[in-house]
């Protein structure tokens, strides 16, 4: 059955499948799509004789319909845009927006009502003007005048309110841009009603379709249509129906919003159902993951040379796989803890006392975790970790660091010097940085101080400020250079030689210069 819905998803997916959209981030279903070729499109409308006769032109909030506000600023006619969400007035006139002295970026916060107070003024059905020309975007059309919107029925409505105010007339001409792709040959009669506005104008990037016999237009406002939560939806009908009444009229509205309901509940079934499938997914990997832990298990747990059962075998009385697997953890533990357990490990036991062990002793938790940690030792002797920190010999704190300076520019100079540390800890945004040397095994912490202090002397770098922090010329800056010395006690922490201030815990870079 062909439905407003069912073409509205064949626009959108023709959109989708072709790649028409400037941004394929954002999905272009249930709204009005914007569409590459929507500047081409507006330059089309602005090229015809009915854009070049009107004078106040209304244009749509829609992404698509923003490059036509654009040519109305640009041509220096009177835009008019729907006010401010939840604004009780009819809608909003731009003002003081000049191309010739304004940017582009100016211009698009202007239209969006973003700009300035003195740029926008809304104004309320009392001092309402007659509109030339109304541009609203469109899910589909066709060529005889029909339009689909996205389903919510407020464009409808907005043109009935408008016709009702007399602000638009049978002399004012609705248009709307679209890409080509959105334009059909005919759409069913059956699928319009009374309240379906019509098009005289269709514009896309390659065409102008001008409709040759007007369809039907909403007369006015069919309050038999709306419900009180409309009201409270569009403002401005509160105003109009308090207005009606006052004068004399009776109004009666609509006991309940079917539409806004019905769409509603298709909105909620489509969450409950797409959280239905997630979790049947969840469980599905579940299953599968249990069950190739369970083949994988019987193949590597098998019996034995001594006939002896698995542990599954056994737990189930001799049923092959019987036992459940545990569940395997989905995040990974933090691994930074201290090797310093209190029971033995397997890393400590002697050679003769792990084979005496066996299996038992393999199997235990503090075992895997010392093997582990041996292991990891192995591999890398230099992070062997004393208090959470890497051990370094020495250490000199250099400061009056700018923030303009990189780390590669203290690394050359120091190539220069043939200074080479271990390490280096970066804080050049708070104007300093701390160099880790080694030190020889016969030397004193004073005498390799001195040398190294002596090696870094008058340690100057040129540095060329940003553009963020005004710009210049190149200018040389001379670093301060101090030794750092150790706490009594050791632990492989550092403290000045002058205030005696730990290094500082705040965010810091540490990067690997071995290289150097």
């Amino acid at each position: 059955e062909v439905t407003k819905r069912s073409i509205r998803l064949e626009t959108w997916q023709k959109i989708k499948d072709q790649k028409l959209t400037p941004l394929r981030r954002f999905s272009v279903f249930n709204k009005i799509p914007n569409y590459i070729g929507a500047e081409k499109a507006a330059e089309l409308l602005a090229e015809t004789e009915e854009f070049k006769k009107a004078n106040s032109i209304k244009v749509n909030i829609d992404l698509a319909q923003e490059p036509v506000k654009l040519e109305v600023v640009k041509a220096k006619k009177t835009l008019f845009v729907p006010p401010a969400q939840k604004s009780s007035n009819v809608y909003a006139k731009i003002k003081n927006c000049n191309p010739d002295e304004q940017d582009l970026a100016t211009q698009k916060k202007i239209i969006k009502l973003q700009g300035e107070e003195d740029t926008f003024q809304e104004i309320d059905m009392h001092g309402i003007e007659k509109l030339d020309m109304v541009v609203v975007g469109s899910c589909a059309v066709s060529r005889q005048g029909h339009r689909i919107g996205k389903g919510n029925g407020y464009v409808d409505l907005d043109i009935g309110i408008l016709t009702h105010l007399g602000v638009i007339t049978k002399d004012t001409l609705i248009v709307t841009t679209v890409h080509d792709v959105q334009v059909y040959d005919t759409l069913p009669e059956n699928l319009f009603q009374t309240y379906d506005l019509s098009l005289d104008l269709i514009v896309t990037p390659t065409e102008v379709i001008r409709v040759s016999k007007r369809l039907p237009r909403p007369a006015g406002i069919e309050w038999k249509l709306l419900s009180s939560r409309r009201l409270e939806i569009v403002p401005v009908l509160k105003c109009i129906k308090e207005f009606e009444e006052k004068s004399g009229k009776e109004i009666e509205l609509k006991a309940e919003d079917t539409d806004v309901e019905s769409y509603q509940q298709k909105s909620r079934q489509n969450k409950r159902s797409f959280r239905r499938n997630q979790s049947g997914q969840r469980r599905r990997r579940r299953s599968d993951r249990r069950t190739s832990e369970k083949q994988h298990n019987g193949d590597a747990d098998s019996h034995d040379e001594g006939g002896e059962k698995t542990d599954g075998e056994a737990a189930e009385g001799g049923k092959p796989g019987g036992g459940r697997p545990q569940r395997k953890n989905r995040y990974r533990r933090n691994t930074r803890r201290s090797t310093n357990n209190t029971g033995e490990s397997a890393a400590e036991k002697s050679e003769g006392e792990e084979k005496a062990g066996g299996e038992k002793d393999a199997g235990d938790g503090d075992g895997k975790k010392g093997g582990r940690d041996r292991r990891r030792r192995e591999r890398n002797p230099k992070n062997d970790k004393k208090g959470g920190r890497v051990e370094r010999d020495l250490c000199i704190r250099v400061t009056n660091i700018a923030r303009s300076m990189r780390i590669k520019e203290l690394k050359q100079e120091l190539r220069t010097r043939d200074c080479n540390p271990n390490f280096i800890t970066w804080n050049g945004y708070h104007g300093k940085c701390y160099l880790h040397f080694p030190k020889k095994p016969d030397q004193s912490d004073d005498d390799a101080g001195a040398e190294l202090l002596k090696q870094l002397e008058d340690l100057t770098l040129t540095v060329t400020p940003r553009e963020k922090e005004g710009g210049g010329e190149p200018k040389q800056i001379t670093l301060k250079c101090e030794i750092m010395k150790r706490k009594e006690g050791g632990g492989g922490d550092a403290q000045t030689a002058t205030n005696g201030t730990v290094l500082e815990g705040s965010r810091i870079e540490t990067t690997d210069v071995t290289a150097v």
